[in-house]
């Protein structure tokens, strides 16, 4: 369900976004990065650093964190911030869920926004991520 700006209200979850980032989804984003540290791309290099596998690469973590918020939102505004802290490395080809809830809804400006909390989710059920975004809805708040 795309939120309206009159029906959106504290404590709402955001719908589960279930995602197995895998390691083309990873070779890309380094690519589009110019950036190719080993360890996100070669299982011997993650090893040899501690890892079990090739890792997600923590700023691809955050755009996954905004899709999440975009296809809850779709037409309804606009983000216009996100933000996020790394608990713990995502490991390539593991399932991951994003979820979210509403934490406040308010006026600024004239504007009506919502505070949203994010966080990732291992298969161990262990948050990897915890994140925060703001969004702003195309309609005022109603008289």
């Amino acid at each position: 369900m795309t939120p309206g700006p009159a029906t959106i209200a504290e404590g709402d979850e955001l719908p589960v976004l279930h995602l197995q980032p895998d390691l083309g989804q990873v070779i890309r984003y380094c690519a589009l990065q110019w950036a190719f540290p080993p360890f996100f791309y070669d299982a011997e290099a993650a090893r040899a650093i501690g890892m079990p596998g090739t890792l997600v690469p923590g700023p691809l973590k955050v755009g996954l964190l905004y899709r999440a918020v975009d296809a809850w939102l779709g037409d309804s505004g606009w983000i216009c911030q996100v933000r996020a802290a790394h608990r713990r490395p995502d490991l390539t080809n593991r399932p991951i869920d994003i979820v979210g809830r509403v934490a406040r809804v308010y006026e600024e400006a004239g504007a009506r926004r919502a505070d949203l909390e994010l966080a990732i989710i291992n298969e161990d059920g262990q948050p990897s991520v915890r994140g925060f975004a703001v969004v702003e809805f195309h309609s005022p708040l109603p008289q």
